[in-house]
């Protein structure tokens, strides 16, 4: 009779979750699992591909791109205590990125083991305050019934991480086999919005001369991006979209553009203005972006999570909370407006209407303008490189953006119009994009995948082991590397102090960066296409031909020098 272990039970599980990828960098802990999913995948059960990758954080980033791309949940392996520590700060950006993920590592028993403040060792303590739930599982537990808990957690609204430890040893363990196969676990839906607070948020906005929409997640449910666009020509109202995901298209006369983080140091449009703000699914930037709202003006927030990860909008409350799923709210909000309209109403809104989609029309007219009075200048303008993606895509391309000092440039240059084709980093751990770029294209090998990222966050992005996986699983993407020669964001601080202070440049401390290294060298190393670019006239070609090798399966990376 063959022997049923907890290795058995994990990989049942998460069949049942119907997780088809492992992301991993193992430790001895995993030697039985691995062979389990092995021994299984050539017998031809159903088993999850285990995708190996050499620095734990990048199964971390890249099980959230790949969450982002097929909204299954995800399942992250790491070594002990050594890999939950090096999995960083791609924790916090799983965490507000409301991303559903089991991770699991293994402990070793160390009774005698204390802090400095004589307490026991805890391993969780390490992540505890980027996890909704962590635990430590005891020798002689069953794995099925804690791993489908696990899910249930991660899986709910808010959805969220969640942490296992288990003892050396532990997946090897023999078990009873379950009478029936483990099941997915049962997620309680959110309950239904309340109508008295539909109604009294129809009446706030239909009576406010200059109502705005904000939304930052709303886009993670591919349905709600139709949704949004009934509601705002209902309402007549622009809407300001957050850079995580596509909530709403950019074309689309109603788009007040994308918001932006404060790195851009570019004002948010719209907010000072509006009397209304309904912000939809919507946690504040990781860094504001400048622009907050007039002392008198009202904020509807709708969402699953009444904390907002503990974050205030815009330093104060809402003054209407609705606590519901937004795929239920927005239709039946729309459906109450239509209802209240008059045609009085109904004129009045169709002029605001011609005049935001006049505005819109003239906005966009100058962003094209200025990057094409950028066409030759040198250094390479990072409106000119994104014009020229712009141009180089096409509408189903996934876009993978993580820019902070340009990222107006990305977001005013670079059209995205339909759901999931752009994918942004919700917190500060800026080395996401590469290892989420690789996640994306595993979850959409028929779709093209281009990163646009910053040097700092190639560097960070460990992209020696980005790279090597990419080209180990055959899931070829393009990163964009946005290379400013510097740190952008200290460098325009530290001129700030200078000034003050009477110094020169010369005196700026560490803020640039002398010696390049040469990225294009470092992609060719790990056996994917790279290609350094200097001059404008060559951005274009110069991507045209990236893309051609990354649709032939080559993985690639186009180092673009950029003024400072």
């Amino acid at each position: 009779m063959e022997t049923y272990t907890n290795a058995d039970a994990f990989v049942d599980v998460l069949n049942a979750h119907s997780v088809d990828k492992i992301f991993f960098n193992p430790g001895g802990e995993f030697i039985g699992l691995q062979s389990r999913i092995a021994q299984s995948r050539l017998a031809g059960r159903e088993a999850p591909q285990l995708v190996l990758c050499l620095d734990e954080s990048v199964p971390v980033s890249a099980a959230h791109g790949s969450y982002m791309i097929s909204g299954k949940p995800q399942v992250v392996l790491v070594h002990s205590e050594l890999g939950t520590l090096q999995m960083g700060g791609n924790l916090q950006n799983v965490q507000w990125g409301r991303v559903p993920m089991v991770i699991m590592a293994a402990y070793q028993a160390d009774d005698h083991r204390t802090t400095w403040r004589q307490e026991p060792y805890d391993q969780a303590w390490i992540v505890r305050g980027n996890m909704k739930r962590d635990r430590r599982i005891a020798g002689d537990e069953d794995l099925d019934v804690i791993l489908t808990e696990a899910f249930r957690i991660a899986c709910t609204e808010p959805t969220g991480p969640v942490y296992l430890y288990f003892p050396f040893g532990y997946l090897e363990r023999a078990i009873d086999k379950p009478a029936t196969p483990p099941a997915p676990a049962k997620i309680a839906p959110l309950p239904a919005a309340d109508s008295a607070a539909l109604g009294e948020a129809a009446d706030l906005l239909l009576d406010a001369l200059n109502p705005l929409i904000v939304t930052g997640f709303a886009g993670r449910h591919p349905e709600n991006v139709d949704a949004l666009v009934r509601l705002a020509e209902t309402l007549s109202a622009p809407v300001l979209t957050g850079q995580v995901w596509m909530n709403f298209p950019s074309d689309h006369p109603l788009c007040l553009g994308m918001e932006q983080i404060g790195g851009s140091r570019k004002p948010n449009p719209g907010i000072a203005e509006a009397d209304v703000i309904l912000a939809i699914d919507y946690d504040m930037p990781y860094v504001a972006g400048i622009g907050m709202p007039a002392p008198g003006a009202k904020i509807i927030h709708i969402d699953v999570d009444p904390l907002t990860n503990g974050r205030l909008l815009w330093e104060r409350g809402a003054d209407l909370f609705i606590n519901a799923d937004s795929r239920l709210v927005v239709p039946a909000l729309e459906r109450l407006l239509r209802q209240r309209i008059t045609s009085e109403k109904r004129h009045e809104l169709h002029e605001r209407y011609r005049r935001l989609e006049t505005e819109h029309r003239e906005t966009r007219r100058g962003w094209r303008a200025f990057a094409q009075s950028q066409e030759s200048q040198e250094p390479v303008s990072p409106d000119w490189l994104c014009r020229c993606i712009d141009q180089a895509i096409d509408a189903d391309t996934i876009v993978v953006n993580h820019t902070i000092s340009h990222c107006a440039s990305v977001t005013e240059q670079i059209e995205r119009t339909k759901p999931g084709t752009l994918l942004g980093c919700p917190a500060g751990a800026i080395g996401w994009a590469m290892g989420a770029s690789l996640g994306a294209k595993m979850a959409a090998p028929e779709k093209t995948v281009v990163a646009t990222l910053t040097d700092g966050g190639f560097v960070w992005g460990c992209p020696t082991s980005t790279l090597w996986t990419a080209v180990k699983y055959g899931a070829s993407f393009l990163a964009v590397v946005f290379n400013n020669r510097g740190y952008g964001i200290l460098r325009g601080s530290q001129e700030q102090v200078l000034a003050v202070d009477g110094l020169t440049e010369e005196y700026i401390f560490e803020a640039g960066v002398e010696f390049m290294p040469d990225y294009a060298a470092i992609a060719g190393a790990c056996g994917a296409y790279g290609r350094t670019v200097e001059e404008p006239a060559d951005v274009l070609p110069a991507l045209r031909e990236a893309l051609a090798r990354v649709r032939a399966g080559q993985v690639a990376v186009l180092d673009v020098r950029l003024g400072r």
